[in-house]
């Protein structure tokens, strides 16, 4: 095993509640505008540490995202080393194999792999992330029917991270980087994360 990640994930998107592409439709939109957020509170690959350092991916798909020709940007926590910088990129890519390696049949484009100022923070069940200059993302996480515990989505037959999820929604979402995307009241999804390979 080169590397073993985990932390804290949410991702946002344009969609209504709940995203329809989750279980094999289209997209509520013309197109799917989505960003995903990771924090890794514990981790390396190959013996390099990941642990405190952040990833966040932009995404903008065709109504149906199992269709592929995905144009995906990926932004690196600036406060990596070289060396962090590159292990972070290759886990969080797919490039390293493990879950995310399922999503590179889907992309058709990548726009753009750079580092940045990114900030992750999570706060009871809402959660904020920022990469300096390109986007804003908040999400609320939604609660059950029990009336405490959050929403809880399982096996869904498309998610591309981790299952179970935790509905969530989108607020105050602005994305101008490779393109521009700004939606609120709109589907997120919350999850923990354990990825490796």
């Amino acid at each position: 095993m080169s590397f073993s990640v985990e932390g804290d994930y949410f991702e946002v998107c344009n969609c209504d509640v709940s995203c329809n592409c989750v279980w094999l439709g289209t997209a509520t939109q013309d197109n799917c505008d989505a960003l995903l957020a990771w924090h890794v509170t514990n981790g390396s690959k190959d013996g390099v540490d990941l642990s405190g350092l952040n990833a966040v991916m932009a995404v903008h798909s065709p109504k149906r995202m199992t269709d592929g020709g995905w144009k995906v940007a990926l932004y690196l926590d600036d406060r990596a080393s070289a060396e962090q910088s590159e292990a972070l990129g290759a886990v969080f890519s797919g490039g390293a194999g493990g879950y995310l390696a399922g999503l590179s049949p889907l992309i058709g484009e990548i726009a753009g792999v750079e580092p940045t100022a990114i900030t992750f923070e999570k706060s009871d069940g809402s959660l904020h992330a920022e990469v300096s200059g390109a986007l804003s993302m908040s999400s609320d996480q939604l609660v059950g029917m029990d009336g405490e515990g959050p929403a809880v989505i399982a096996n869904a037959p498309f998610v591309p991270v981790t299952q179970p999820v935790r509905q969530a929604t989108a607020r105050d979402v602005s994305y101008h980087g490779h393109w521009s995307a700004d939606f609120s009241g709109t589907n997120s999804f919350v999850t923990d994360f354990r990825y490796e390979g």
